[in-house]
């Protein structure tokens, strides 16, 4: 493959000259451009994408940061976050912690190059000094940081409201809620099981909230796990958890020959592809992937033009989808 210092001596220009043609960055006669282009068509030039970047300090490439490429909230938000982002002219670079707090931290300090110009936050496992001083333009996803730092997130509190709601209708008098208890303090979505706890609570009803590792989703081990909470917790008439969860709870129930629904419900937080996954639709609420992407690239576009965005704490209202199982 030909280099840049071939195109400059095939032009009989400087190699300084043949970069400013491809970024951009300042006049060239008009006769000089012809004769680059004419080389670099001659040599079949590339133009290494990166090393473009390096000369504009702008890559054109946006890093996104998820505890788990195969966790199926994940893998559809960044699907839309990458078609949002392609629209705008960039590129996504998606990187999976698999939820380890070293491997976060040795993302970041990869992506403080010029590599990227801009991170999406979708994990949360440093203290916010360190997000906080990040040189780069950031969206957190469901974690909040500072007043400078903008956050997209659905509304957790409104789907707690309409989980609990739809468990009061139908009669439930023991809820299981399954959460990563160790970022309870941390994440925004933590607000979906304290109000699930205070409306529940209110109405009588009867609540354990569960503490269960999401990032590396594996529905057998899921599965174990419901049949051994169901065992240890065998009055329990409703569950509300993450979509592959809730669907190993619908499967461990029916096992233990329970009607669902009429002897046990269930209610997915998410609504993603997973709450059909096992052949019987999830009632679901369901988290709007699409808007939520467009929203965190809206701000990220605006970070990158150096502007301010109009919103820095942004709470994009949840649904309640009805399926099966309740």
């Amino acid at each position: 493959m030909a280099s840049i210092r071939e195109v400059a001596k095939r032009a009989g220009v400087a190699a300084c000259t043949v970069s400013r043609v491809m970024n951009g960055t300042a006049s060239v006669a008009p006769e000089t451009r012809k004769k680059i282009e004419y080389a670099m068509r001659e040599l079949d030039y590339i133009p290494n994408e990166l090393a473009r970047g390096m000369f504009r300090q702008r890559a054109g490439i946006v890093a996104m940061l998820v505890p788990s490429i195969r966790h199926p909230f994940f893998a559809s938000l960044a699907d839309c976050i990458e078609n949002q982002l392609f629209f705008r002219g960039y590129k996504l670079m998606l990187c999976s912690t698999s939820g380890e707090t070293e491997r976060e931290r040795e993302y970041l300090g990869f992506l403080k190059s010029n590599i990227v110009d801009g991170i999406i936050m979708a994990v949360s496992s440093l203290d916010r000094e360190e997000y906080a001083a990040l040189e780069k333009p950031v969206v957190m996803l469901d974690y909040y940081v500072n007043d400078s730092i903008p956050l997209v997130t659905a509304d957790h509190r409104m789907g707690g409201k309409l989980a609990a709601e739809e468990f009061i209708r139908n009669g439930c008098r023991l809820v299981l809620h399954l959460c990563d208890e160790e970022k309870a303090d941390r994440v925004v979505s933590f607000e979906s099981h304290l109000e699930l706890e205070r409306i529940l609570g209110e109405h009588g009803i009867e609540s354990r909230r569960i503490s269960i590792s999401w990032n590396s989703p594996d529905m057998e081990v899921y599965t174990e796990e419901a049949r051994r909470l169901l065992r240890e917790y065998p009055e329990a008439d409703g569950v509300m958890a993450a979509d592959m969860v809730a669907a190993a709870f619908v499967n461990a129930a029916l096992e233990s020959g329970k009607k669902v629904p009429g002897e046990f419900c269930a209610v997915a937080f998410d609504g993603t592809y997973a709450a059909d996954m096992n052949g019987r639709e999830l009632t679901s609420v369901v988290q709007p992937v699409e808007k939520m992407a467009e929203k965190v690239v809206e701000i990220m576009a605006r970070l990158l033009e150096k502007q301010r965005p109009k919103e820095t704490d942004v709470r994009i209202p949840v649904t309640l989808r009805y399926g099966k199982t309740t």
